[in-house]
């Protein structure tokens, strides 16, 4: 009978965590261990992918990221309680709050430690809360330098994920160790760009790059791209132009307490300017080229060259005619082009009486009247050159209407550019007061319901004289952003009159419930402006003008809601009056708050 083996040796672990964590454990339900999920953006359909889902201890602790968490577990022999801590609490959460799209969940070094029994603690715990395992996408990374039974245990771990119907995730790129000794066995669903990887690239040159083209070799693979560490627009509009299905970041959204159902403002505009709607829909937009559209009568495709020579030398401005055969456009021929050819010589006598088709462009630019001005952007700045000189043919559900041009397009961006920053707020770059009443005109004008918020912070001038100017400055962009994420780029529009004053025209059937996720992101996210005595307290305490001790509490978030119906009001300058009045009802309340007018005349 072969001798036992001897006890293992853990290395050295600080007393203080391990107790800690213990505790942490020990606590009822883990209390003082909290789920976190970032948003991840679907960058082919639009709107949302999924959460990747954390587990944070207490935000002043030691233990505070998962990570540290799971070194100190596996140190101390708590990896199998913190591991089902930690998937009973993301997925309770999860599902309480009805978190849409896939839970993306990371198993880090547990597969490592706890090989199968990892992956039976996932299922029991999605069994029990009654969450399907085909939305739950399991998060491996690249496999580091590992011995050979921890090696063994994650493919056992895959497998078993496998088995029981996970996807699967894997940060395979860059990893050969990974994709030789894993994913050869257990095919990943995913390949996972890495938190971290992003930043050490050019935004600008991600496509171009090797790291670009390796992205497309796994796509070609059959394997969809996920990538996080989204921090900017330009590393999202890279992202864009490669085959990468979802990403997440900072610049689509932070992580939060519970799985929040937008992305960021600024992401959802950058992404829904280059997915399509669905068909049959239309999105709604400025219809700029309702402006941009020339009549120019279309030639039919029997016309003679000849004949289309002529109209050109008749209009010298003339830069395109559309040919079309029963309303529908078939393509385009370019003034420049034609006059080219038919200049040479001897051509009028060899194609003047053929059909005009030999010079047309099979191929034009062709773009629905009601299309969005990102979308109509895009589509130019991907086009061949010709078309920008030649232009481009504007239909009404595929029915020529007639054509535009691409230097009035330019003029015309150009002029909402400069009317834009014009008016901007400094600080937030957010639209200011000529805007502002321009939109609050606009809906009174269209006589359509809608309901327009101001917005004011309580409590701010004391936290300004006590924590700076330039604290103040960053709440002042903090509410910009959260008032920016709750709106529909579609349908509500957000301007910044100055101050710590803000203004939401609203239009979403839903504008009530975004106002109240506007308070509690604000109420969540305004506390770690304040220092840790502070934020307990619920306020500080400064000399007033008499030099007496004076109690201020937490900077809160106000909003006081005029109800716009037809008839109601005949310009801005009669809501204002009446928001003067409202605003002052929210500020009011006490806390984070939010008064409705419910008068209607």
């Amino acid at each position: 009978m072969p001798e036992p083996l001897p006890p293992v040796v853990l290395p050295n672990v600080c007393e203080a965590c391990a107790g800690g964590l213990a505790a942490l454990l020990a606590a009822p339900e883990g209390a003082g261990l909290v789920a976190r999920f970032r948003p991840l953006a679907d960058l082919t359909a639009g709107g949302l992918f999924g959460h990747l889902a954390d587990l944070h201890g207490p935000p002043d602790a030691l233990l505070r990221t998962w990570r540290r968490l799971f070194e100190t577990a596996c140190l101390s022999g708590l990896a199998e309680p913190l591991f089902r801590c930690y998937c009973r609490t993301v997925v309770e959460t999860f599902v309480s709050q009805r978190g849409q799209g896939l839970l993306l969940l990371p198993l880090g070094a547990a597969a490592g430690v706890l090989g199968e029994g990892a992956i039976r603690l996932i299922v029991a715990v999605c069994e029990r809360h009654g969450l399907p395992v085909g939305r739950v996408l399991l998060v491996y990374d690249g496999l580091p330098s590992m011995a050979a039974e921890p090696l063994r245990r994650v493919i056992d771990a895959a497998v078993a994920a496998r088995r029981a119907g996970f996807p699967l995730a894997a940060g395979v790129l860059h990893c050969p160790r990974a994709e030789t000794l894993l994913w050869g066995q257990v095919r990943p669903d995913y390949a996972l760009i890495e938190d971290g990887v992003l930043s050490l690239l050019d935004a600008h040159l991600i496509a171009g790059s090797g790291y670009g083209a390796l992205i497309h070799a796994v796509a070609a693979d059959g394997r969809r791209v996920l990538a996080l560490g989204v921090d900017s627009a330009a590393r999202l509009e890279a992202l864009q132009r490669l085959p990468v299905t979802a990403a997440a970041g900072d610049f689509i959204g932070r992580p939060a307490a519970v799985p929040t159902r937008t992305l960021s403002a600024a992401a959802h505009r950058a992404i829904a300017a280059r997915v399509s709607p669905p068909a049959g829909e239309t999105r709604p937009g400025p219809h700029l080229l309702e402006r941009l559209l020339q009549p120019v009568p279309p030639v039919s495709p029997q016309a003679k060259a000849d004949e289309v020579f002529a109209l050109f030398e008749q209009n010298p401005d003339l830069r395109g005619v559309a040919v079309v055969r029963d309303g529908t456009p078939l393509g385009m021929i370019s003034r420049y082009d034609m006059i080219d050819n038919m200049a040479r010589p001897y051509r009028h006598e060899l194609y003047g009486r053929k059909s005009c088709t030999r010079f047309m462009d099979a191929q034009p630019l062709i773009v629905d009247l009601h299309l969005h001005l990102a979308d109509l952007s895009d589509l130019l700045v991907q086009a061949h050159p010709r078309h920008l000189i030649t232009g481009f043919v504007i239909c009404d559900q595929g029915a020529y209407l007639g054509i535009g041009s691409v230097q009035d397009l330019v003029r015309e961006v150009t002029v909402m550019q400069l009317e834009a920053a014009r008016y901007a707020n400094p600080l937030s770059q957010l639209p200011g007061n000529v805007p502002i009443n321009q939109t609050i005109d606009r809906l009174l004008a269209s006589g359509r319901d809608g309901a327009i918020a101001w917005c004011d912070l309580d409590h701010f001038k004391p936290f300004n004289d006590v924590y700076g100017y330039a604290r103040g400055d960053e709440v002042i962009r903090l509410t910009a952003r959260l008032l920016g994420e709750v709106c529909d780029p579609e349908a509500d529009f957000l301007g910044h009159i100055g101050g710590d004053d803000f203004v939401l025209v609203l239009q979403s059937a839903d504008w009530q419930g975004r106002c109240r996720r506007a308070l509690a992101a604000f109420g969540q996210e305004i506390c770690g402006f304040f220092s840790r005595d502070d934020a307990e307290r619920g306020g500080y305490v400064t000399a007033n003008r008499q030099g007496r001790p004076e109690f201020h509490p937490l900077t809160s978030l106000s909003i006081g809601v005029v109800l716009v119906r037809p008839g109601r009001f005949a310009s801005h300058l009669e809501v204002s009056a009446v928001a003067a009045e409202v605003k002052k009802m929210a500020k009011g309340l006490t806390g984070n708050s939010l008064y409705v007018d419910q008068r209607q005349g």
